[in-house]
């Protein structure tokens, strides 16, 4: 027996340890006691009180730490998070887009055991109280959770909570506003979220989101955008985003950085977009990162396509502008916005459009629609989107579009230092009620994408990169403390696998299908996944950031 003197609860052996902050694998045994990891090293003649896993041929990482996602949408729903567990991941950056409000389940599906609070996500609105936004933390506290979750305050979410839908705000909707944000910081959200494509945040100015940034940087917060613009204006956007860093001195995250291919713009647009990144990184000084997922196609808001002017007055005005011939033409005229290609006739590159009051719809391929219905592909979109019985429903129709090439791919998000892997998803299930609700792809197989895809099969990142990309460097950005990595201390969130038994199931015709070839997953020094089967445990936390200013 070693200098190891103490009996841990797990003991991991034989193992191949990538311990996410980029350092060569290295082959030793890792113990864990209690939540934490306890001695990485020789544990030969030391046994486990509670499991002893045998990680020979297998990497042993850090729990992946996922830096953008929408779980906080689903977690009511699906507590245990599988499609997200069931991938290596146990840390989520959630309420991003400028959202933390909205759930994706309706308040009967609402798991039971966060029953006695109400917050933002359960409260129908349109008033809300002092408190509603804090309490989002302590209901999911109550409730248990299967993940670690790191929550952002949304401002389009803020907007909402105080009826603000124009450009104009009053006084009293500003400070209103401000004292949601300021009571989710002191309760412990991790920053402060945009979605500047997005209703209603795609009316605000930048005066106004700036003015917020500067209340959340009283708490040494993070600041996440889903810029303004993705295309045409996408140097205007990333300045906007670059002013609020310069203002509040802020932590800052763009949103899934990428620019579309054939969208309208130069193809050297998003290389540009990067260097001003890097450049605010290097001569400014300024602590600013993105993310981007993996996949060539992806996922986005049907209703940023269209003009704000069209739901200004109400959805029921918009339905029926949707419906005069007139009226639509004017429509067409003006959806040169967001996934510009369609606007251009490149309808083949919609793959589905997802809205939640019809599942049929949700399921078929557009262009299956399109045939179906007889109508102009624009039409038929349109159709779609006027069948939605609200404004609220119309902004919750998804789409998913065939976006960027390979390529592009590689050379930026999986090469470049600048960008954390995200998955942009929704934790879900495969049946019930999450799991209709989120009938996309992306949400079952994003993670283990990157690293089937990208670290085994084309071999254009090493394992410990990779790593990195979802260990210390979201860690670190976000202030995640002692998540991340495999150090002794930090809190045991381990991964177990070969990644030659990584495999995504989903696919388009069979949307709900997790992914497997995750051996163990430990989340908090409890596996929650075994043997490569989800174990229904709620073994996260609800994570509070705490100011150092």
């Amino acid at each position: 027996m070693g200098i190891y003197k103490r009996e841990p609860d797990i003991i991991i052996r034989n193992g191949c340890i990538v311990d996410g902050t980029g350092k060569l694998p290295y082959y030793a045994d890792l113990a864990i006691v209690g939540d934490k990891i306890d001695y990485i090293g020789d544990l030969k003649g030391v046994k486990a009180k509670k499991l002893d896993i045998d990680a020979h041929h297998k990497y042993v990482t850090n729990g992946f730490i996922d830096s953008h996602t929408h779980s906080d949408y689903t977690i009511w729903g699906n507590p245990e998070a599988y499609s997200a567990i069931l991938q290596g991941v146990a840390t989520e950056v959630v309420g991003n887009c400028g959202f933390s409000r909205r759930a994706y389940v309706s308040y009967d599906n609402f798991d039971k055991a966060g029953d006695g609070i109400d917050c933002a996500y359960n409260l129908p609105g349109p008033k809300y109280h002092p408190g509603d936004m804090a309490r989002t933390l302590d209901k999911a506290e109550k409730m248990g959770v299967g993940i670690n979750m790191a929550w952002l305050c949304g401002h389009n979410t803020l907007r909402n909570m105080v009826g603000c839908r124009t450009t104009e705000y009053t006084q009293e909707q500003f400070d209103e506003m401000a004292a949601f944000l300021r009571e989710a910081m002191e309760a412990g959200f991790f920053g402060f979220s945009t979605g500047l494509e997005f209703e209603p945040g795609i009316v605000s100015r930048p005066e106004e989101v700036e003015k917020l940034a500067m209340v959340a940087a009283e708490y040494d917060a993070n600041y996440s955008t889903h810029m303004r613009d993705e295309g045409t204006y996408i140097f205007e956007a990333v300045n906007e985003f670059l002013n609020v860093i310069r203002k509040t001195g802020m932590r800052g995250t763009v949103s899934h950085l990428n620019v579309k291919y054939d969208n309208g713009v130069p193809n050297d647009y998003l290389q540009k977009s990067m260097q001003m990144l890097k450049d605010a990184r290097e001569v400014e000084h300024l602590n600013v990162m993105c993310d981007m997922l993996p996949t060539t196609y992806a996922t986005g808001d049907a209703l940023a396509i269209l003009p704000p002017w069209l739901y200004e007055n109400g959805w029921d005005e918009a339905r029926r502008i949707l419906a005069d011939p007139a009226g639509r033409e004017k429509v067409k005229a003006d959806c040169c916005r967001y996934w510009r290609f369609l606007q251009a006739g490149q309808w083949d590159r919609l793959l589905f459009v997802q809205p939640q009051y019809d599942r049929r719809i949700s399921t078929t391929p557009f262009m299956e629609l399109v045939e179906a219905s007889g109508r102009d592909p624009f039409d038929c979109f349109l159709d779609i989107i006027a069948d939605a019985p609200t404004l609220y429903d119309a902004g919750r129709i998804l789409m998913q579009g065939t976006c960027f090439s390979e390529q592009t791919m590689v050379d930026s998000v999986v090469k470049d230092p600048i960008y954390m892997w995200q998955t942009d998803s929704f934790a879900t299930t495969e049946e019930g009620p999450v799991a209709d609700a989120t009938a996309n792809m992306q949400n079952y197989m994003s993670m283990t994408f990157f690293f089937a895809r990208y670290v085994r099969d084309l071999g254009v990142i090493s394992i410990q990169d990779a790593c990195r990309k979802v260990g210390s460097v979201p860690a670190q950005h976000f202030m995640l403390e002692k998540r991340g990595t495999l150090e002794v201390g930090n809190f045991a969130d381990v991964n177990v696998f070969d990644i030659n038994e990584l495999k995504v199931n989903a696919t388009f015709a069979e949307v709900n299908k997790y992914s497997s070839g995750m051996d163990y997953v430990i989340i908090n020094g409890v596996p929650a996944v075994a043997k490569g089967a989800a174990t229904n445990v709620r073994a996260g936390k609800v994570l509070r950031h705490l100011s150092k200013k």
